[in-house]
């Protein structure tokens, strides 16, 4: 049998829901009889095995694959593939490339343009130490009107995400996220329903399985929070959308995950508008996996399970 290390945790702001998902993982490893070392990156970037500090040379004699549950900054961006890549440790989801590619929202918005597919206006705001809070945000208005949903060009479950609805709005966000001193997008808000569509490979006799889509509720105004997302109400399975709605995502879904070469599984979300519109939000190459998540009550609804996913996964390695 297989040993498979879960590697989680990770030196972004993810590292706690990289915990979840790495712990769900673990358990749907055991349940399958996989013998599973616990592979932890703290948050300076040491990497531990069992508790113990590990060199990245010494992972391929401790394991045979490595289960990739980093989210975010290093997990997700092509960082620990290209150090996988080199050590030649093999690994679960998506490559350098694909994983750079998703990660940097600018960048999947313009590859997914560049394929016919619609996606919001949006413009990249990159903090340099003196910038003027007023002429960011006048520039920002110039170019679209509101409302705007301001969040980071990296990183995921809408952690530092804002909706703003008025001009003093804009500017409390935008002196926010400049305050983070990282790279951010302003993106024209879309009135609509949110969906969450996952994809994973080989999985019950198809090259690229897609799942059930779960709607994303919104408590309020449209406005989904990172606590929102953490709410298992959060997410209906199917949703409101009509037939032709479910078909244009489940289609855009299998083609960003073809396009962006994505591999095991991914994650794509969409608004749909008032008139039955599809807008691209972004792709996920490793989207959360515990229970309360999209993807994997998307799983439950087909009447499967982590395990089946593992097992599915894992035996695509061999």
């Amino acid at each position: 049998m297989q040993k498979i290390g879960v590697l989680r945790g990770g030196i972004g702001n993810e590292y706690f829901l990289s915990l979840e998902t790495g712990n769900a993982i673990i358990n749907a490893l055991k349940e399958e009889g996989y013998e599973v070392a616990d592979m932890l990156l703290d948050k300076e970037g040491v990497l531990h095995i069992w508790g113990i500090p590990t060199n990245l040379e010494d992972i391929n004699k401790k394991v045979d694959l490595v289960w990739n549950s980093l989210h975010g900054r290093f997990g997700e961006d092509g960082g620990i593939q290209e150090l996988f890549d080199n050590h030649g440790i093999p690994y679960t989801g998506s490559g350098i490339l694909s994983s750079s590619i998703t990660h940097n929202k600018m960048v999947a918005k313009d590859f997914a343009k560049s394929i016919g597919i619609n996606t919001p206006e949006s413009l990249l705001v990159i903090p340099e130490g003196g910038e003027s809070i007023t002429e960011v945000t006048q520039n920002i208005y110039k170019k679209m009107a509101p409302p705007w949903v301001v969040k980071p060009l990296r990183g995921g479950s809408s952690i530092h995400t804002y909706f703003a609805f008025t001009p003093l709005e804009l500017a409390q966000f935008v002196e926010e996220s400049i305050s983070f001193q990282e790279p951010f997008m302003v993106e024209q808000y879309i009135y609509g329903r949110e969906a969450s569509v996952g994809v994973i490979d080989g999985f019950r006799g198809q090259d690229n399985y897609v799942l059930p889509i779960i709607e994303v509720k919104s408590p309020s105004r449209g406005i989904h929070t990172h606590a929102d997302r953490m709410k298992d109400e959060s997410f209906v399975v199917g949703g409101a959308f009509k037939n032709d709605e479910k078909e244009m995502l489940t289609k855009l879904a299998k083609d960003l995950h073809k396009h962006f070469n994505a591999r095991d599984y991914s994650q794509s979300e969409f608004i749909v508008d008032k008139n039955g519109k599809v807008w691209f939000i972004e792709t996920d190459t490793s989207p959360l996996l515990h229970d309360k998540s999209p993807f994997v009550k998307a799983l439950f609804a087909v009447g499967s399970s982590l395990k089946e996913l593992v097992r599915v996964i894992i035996g695509g390695k061999k």
